[in-house]
């Protein structure tokens, strides 16, 4: 079987592409990993050059282990990679080094129950909650949304 590039419609086998056992495993994780994973995997992608099947392997294992709730950590990935895109074309952002940026995003991110416990009450205190970008406020939407 021949897939073809979207964007510079090489012709590559899929074969061939499973021969390497690290794309063989990315792609087996494909289904349970968090729907913004691969965004974010291209953060690290430099203007040069392409990342290989073996950092990507071994940058999402860590991105995942990262947070025990994967709604927090789609939220923040969404984030991150919107942040950084915004970065990148205003001409200030580069290829990530590693996972600092997402981190200190996850700890700005409340958690899913402390998300939903924030919508439905008020607090006393008269503060206003932390800003969140539009796609973090829309994930939590969501989250909150399927949970009825």
């Amino acid at each position: 079987m021949i897939l073809h590039c979207p964007c510079c419609h090489a012709q590559y086998s899929i074969e061939a592409l499973t021969q390497d056992a690290a794309a063989r495993e990315l792609l087996g994780m494909r289904g349970t990993m968090p729907p913004s994973l691969l965004s974010y995997l291209t953060l690290f992608r430099s203007e040069k050059r392409a990342l290989s099947f073996e950092r990507a392997l071994k940058l999402a294992k860590e991105a995942l282990q990262l947070s025990a709730d994967p709604a927090q950590l789609e939220a923040a990935m969404a984030e991150t990679v919107e942040a950084m895109r915004t970065k990148r074309e205003q001409g200030q952002g580069t290829a990530l080094k590693n996972h600092n940026y997402l981190k200190k995003v996850l700890g700005s991110t409340p958690t899913a129950s402390a998300s939903t416990s924030a919508l439905v009450t008020s607090d006393d205190s008269g503060a206003r909650p932390a800003a969140r970008s539009k796609t973090a406020s829309a994930i939590g939407r969501l989250e909150n949304w399927k949970r009825g």
